[in-house]
């Protein structure tokens, strides 16, 4: 039931901001308009056409528009501005932003008649309050437009105001309201013999009655949905049938109803030749059947689903699909072929991952961009202010020369502390994108990690298979899953528990004795004033260094050498003393080279550039210290630590 309820906020969600998608935006007349006046609406319009492609460029439109529409008085002009700047914060997510501008909008247009601007802020006004889950202020808004849309009797805005009414009155329990305003859609869609609107309003009445714990009736509306969609030749909407009918069964736990619509829908997407509706048919079967342990049959289909994820491009698709093949493999006890999926997916997840804080990285360079802008057009609004005030002021100066003298004061010191203020946020927001660029750098250098020890790991496991050493393998990889995931579970995070991070490098001690236990033993001690439960620190920084020692020291000996990883607390600092007999640093590079192996160490690179951006950002000092001994390597690790 909590997963249909969140179905059913991001229907809501979309269905609110569908309307800025369709392009449903007020252009202001220009026809017979003096040169400036036609300037401003150009602009305006331009900045319209460009909201949602190029937000930066159509806040300049805006911007210009509004400044021309300042200097020559034109309230016509200014309303539509605010109009726009109110569309175009919606469109960015901005909806406190977008509120305000609609509210200056209509206020403006009040005094002006028989403007489209004012219809159109009325409309979007209530959509922005419902984003802002402000659902009271929706409502008021909603009802309002609803009033002036039945008088115009267009038909499509009554249906947009009575969805927002049901979404928010059912987000505020009051059902019966809801219930009516999602029936009288349905009714309209019905008199107007509109199919698309049918399913729609059929699916919303599903979904509602499905929260409201109405089985019998979701279903009857559901069914509804898929007889109007199929005989209309709605390839989409009755594959949102068939997502419905799947999460309506999967609440009641039916597995059996679950595969019979899963397969329906493979039989109707072939036939109509839907390639994406054909890829969550075989992942939703494949899942289904790995459930039921199936196992055989849940490969077939999600490889066929992995496979259209490929030709699909489908990412998401195809991440679920590896992992649920992972596991179908390890059922069947074809570890070659789960380790083999389990590859692909390490591989799709980092780029996925890459692809993600790419995205991220321009998104917020984005909002800072606009909310600079955005300040901008905050400072020309209080200049315009400024600049009535002293017009004010020299009226007042006939009748009083000593309020003249104050008036000025007050306005030099506004002006003052206006850009005092700007200056101040213009700091503040080049601080903020700086510790943001560091954060994602910091977090890129983690995820680099995942990777770079995921496959020194996995040596491993191919050494074991290449061996036929199956027990062993299989030993290794169970150990191996676990350590995999407690690193993943703590590579999303900054700082984690000292206890987890010991655990983890326990774990991987332990992992490489069980390759190499005829090359060393090791002993991992911890001071006993430590609490570990409660001590914080950056994950992933010791673990290369131990790699260090077994890879490139130990190894080599031939006989049975000795790894000591000692922790102690040193005031507000962890000390990790890391200590092998080993063949040593100078040994090791001239068996590197003899054998031509890379001579660049990946982990090191990045735990020195970890280290470096931690000291920066928290004012710290972290620092390793590599020592030779006559036998063997010393590293000493000091890592500042929180509570």
């Amino acid at each position: 039931m909590k997963l249909l309820k969140y179905i059913l906020i991001i229907g809501f969600i979309f269905q609110a901001g569908i309307v800025f998608s369709q392009k449903d935006t007020t252009y202001a007349r220009i026809e017979k308009l003096p040169d400036n006046a036609a300037k401003i609406f150009s602009w305006i319009n331009a900045a319209n056409e460009l909201s949602e492609t190029e937000p930066k460029k159509a806040l300049d439109y805006i911007e210009e528009a509004l400044k021309l529409s300042l200097s020559l008085k034109n309230i016509r002009g200014e309303a539509y501005a605010y109009n726009s700047l109110g569309a175009l914060n919606f469109t960015i997510e901005k909806y406190k932003q977008s509120i305000k501008y609609f509210e200056n909008s209509i206020t403006l247009f009040e005094g002006l008649e028989n403007e489209k601007g004012y219809y159109s802020s009325m409309k979007f006004i209530g959509a922005a309050h419902e984003k802002k889950e402000d659902y009271s202020a929706a409502i008021k808004y909603y009802t309002q437009f609803l009033q002036m849309a039945q008088i115009k009797k267009i038909e499509d805005d009554i249906v947009f105001a009575s969805n927002g009414l049901a979404r928010c009155n059912q987000a505020l329990n009051k059902y019966d309201d809801s219930e009516n305003f999602y029936q009288q859609v349905y009714t309209i869609e019905k008199n107007r013999n509109n199919p698309i609107g049918q399913v729609q309003a059929a699916d919303n009445l599903g979904n509602f009655y499905e929260t409201a714990n109405d089985s019998v009736s979701a279903f009857n509306y559901y069914d509804s949905s898929l007889q109007i969609a199929s005989s209309n030749g709605l390839t989409q909407q009755t594959n949102n049938y068939f997502s419905n009918a799947n999460t309506f069964y999967s609440n009641r736990g039916n597995i059996e109803q679950q595969i019979q619509v899963n397969e329906d829908a493979i039989t109707y997407n072939t036939t109509n030749n839907n390639t994406s509706g054909l890829n969550e048919a075989n992942l939703q079967l494949g899942k289904l059947n790995l459930q039921k342990k199936n196992n055989k049959e849940a490969i077939t289909y999600l490889r066929n689903s992995i496979n259209l994820s490929d030709e699909l491009g489908q990412l998401s698709a195809k991440e679920e699909a590896l992992q649920a093949i992972t596991e179908a493999y390890k059922e069947v006890g074809d570890y070659e072929q789960a380790l083999l999926a389990y590859q692909q997916l390490v591989v799709l997840q980092d780029s996925i991952q890459q692809a993600k804080n790419k995205q991220v990285l321009i998104s917020q360079n984005l909002s800072l961009e606009l909310e600079q802008k955005d300040e901008q057009i905050g400072l020309l609004l209080e200049n315009e202010k400024l600049k009535e005030d002293k017009y004010n002021l020299e009226i007042s100066q006939q009748s009083a020369e000593n309020k003249k003298k104050q008036y000025v004061i007050y306005g030099l010191t506004g002006g003052i502390i206006i850009l005092l203020v700007a200056a101040l946020l213009i700091i503040k927001s080049n601080k903020e994108r700086t510790k943001a660029n560091m954060l994602l750098e910091l977090k890129s250098l983690r995820t680099q990690m995942n990777p770079h020890f995921i496959f020194n790991s996995l040596n491993s496991v191919n050494s074991f298979i290449s061996k036929n050493d199956d027990r062993s393998a299989n030993k290794y990889l169970s150990r191996f899953s676990q350590l995999m995931r407690a690193v993943l579970e703590n590579s999303k995070h900054d700082f984690v528990s000292l206890e987890s991070e010991l655990k983890i490098l326990e774990l991987y001690i332990d992992l490489e004795h069980l390759r190499f236990q005829d090359k060393f033993d090791y002993q991992f001690t911890v001071a006993s004033d430590i609490d570990a439960e409660s001590i914080q620190i950056p994950p992933m920084l010791i673990q290369p260094y131990i790699e260090n020692s077994v890879w490139h020291g130990l190894r080599y000996l031939d006989k049975k050498g000795q790894l000591n990883v000692n922790v102690t607390k040193e005031n507000n600092a962890l000390c990790w003393t890391i200590e092998d007999n080993g063949i040593g640093r100078a040994a090791s590079q001239q068996m590197k080279t003899q054998n031509q192996k890379q001579g660049t160490s990946t982990g090191m690179k990045n735990i020195e550039q970890r280290l470096d951006i931690l000291n920066k950002m928290n004012a710290t000092s972290m620092s390793t210290e590599v020592i030779d001994l006559e036998q063997g390597t010393r590293v000493v690790i000091r890592i500042p630590f929180k509570i």
